[in-house]
């Protein structure tokens, strides 16, 4: 038999009157979690005496509530349990709190991308013209080839395979384009940092070029891939490129470069990368809010940029943060955990 204060009784979506049992309690949580319950009530009976849980219950009227359900077991001389007490608080406005809080923080993170995408549009259309001009020309080139009387094959062929290979790129520009524009849930997979960075440098080239900024990036073959949402981590990467060209604008052209190093962090499990500039570095006070919202140096600028990367990698369960160069210059730092592989049982 089981019994239940009125307020438990309503918090779990139970009948005010009526006889108790555990099936008719166990009836009361969402079929999703009432597995995950009845096994931590079988391991309440074999190994502890305290559970503490967040559950989803259905109440008569068929509404979903979140609950957070905490219980100690009472055991005999014997260790056999007499009894089970505990009590249950409804939770279901924090959820809905902290539901409504990351929707609207993946909401900024994708107004920010697709402002971002608005400062990058010449690159953009950078991109695209070129290829499109190159299979021009080279259908142009057919054309005329073909009309000759004594066809080259071989030369048609080439052209063929430039038209097709610039086609590819122009495709390619355009899906990374489009990946960062949609909106969409966090989709974790393996990610290669070196063609990630190639992927990233599509979008950004336009404006290292704009800003005469030489890129060097040093990534081993031996580093291992690590696990992120390929868009997010694109927009991290582009955020740090973009905020380092924009800090070396005061300098001369040949003191304008950005290093990108990816090394094994310290901390067993991680990949470190670090973006490196030559510019006029952080101040002090400015350094222990870098990525607080809405604090930017730049001119019009919404200071979203390093609040947002923040997020993305705290989602990743990684670590950002920022130093000043022994040389001058800032450096940013992101960690972000190795692809392991599950062992064989």
């Amino acid at each position: 038999m089981v019994w239940a204060s009125k307020h438990a009784r309503s918090v779990l979506g139970l009948a005010a009157r009526g006889s108790l049992k555990r099936d008719t309690l166990l009836a009361a949580i969402h079929p999703v979690d009432r597995i995950a319950m009845v096994r931590a009530i079988s391991r309440t009976a074999c190994e502890t005496d305290t559970v503490e849980m967040e559950l989803r219950v259905v109440s008569l009227e068929h509404a979903i509530r979140w609950i957070t359900a905490k219980a100690a077991a009472y055991r005999d001389v014997n260790g056999m349990i007499l009894r089970v007490v505990g009590y249950v608080i409804d939770d279901t406005q924090r959820k809905r709190a902290e539901e409504e809080s990351l929707k609207q923080q993946r909401l900024i993170t994708h107004l920010t991308r697709v402002a971002m995408m608005g400062e990058l549009s010449g690159t953009l259309a950078h991109e695209l013209q070129q290829p499109l001009t190159a299979i021009l020309c080279n259908a142009q080139a057919g054309q005329l080839l073909a009309a000759k009387e004594h066809l080259d094959v071989e030369e048609l062929r080439e052209i063929f395979r430039e038209i097709i290979r610039d086609d590819k790129h122009a495709g390619e520009v355009i899906h990374h384009l489009r990946s960062h524009l949609m909106r969409g849930e966090m989709h974790i997979e393996c990610l290669n940092l070196r063609g990630l960075l190639r992927e990233v440098l599509t979008l950004a080239r336009g404006t290292l070029t704009e800003y005469n900024v030489q890129l060097d990036a040093h990534i081993d073959d031996s580093i291992p891939d690590v696990q992120g949402d390929r868009v997010e981590v694109q927009q991290l990467l582009l955020n740090l490129i973009l905020n380092a060209c924009e800090s070396m604008s005061a300098n001369v052209a040949e003191d304008r470069r950005i290093e990108i190093v990816a090394v094994l962090d310290p901390n067993c499990g991680f990949v470190r990368t670090s973006v490196l500039d030559r510019g006029g570095g952080i101040g002090h006070e400015q350094l222990e809010h870098i990525f607080d919202p809405f604090i930017t140096t730049k001119k019009g600028g919404l200071g979203l940029g390093l609040a947002v990367s923040h997020s993305i990698i705290l989602a990743h369960n990684g670590r950002l943060w920022a130093t000043n160069r022994a040389d001058g210059g800032a450096a940013f730092h992101f960690t972000l955990p190795i692809v392991t592989t599950a062992k064989p049982k």
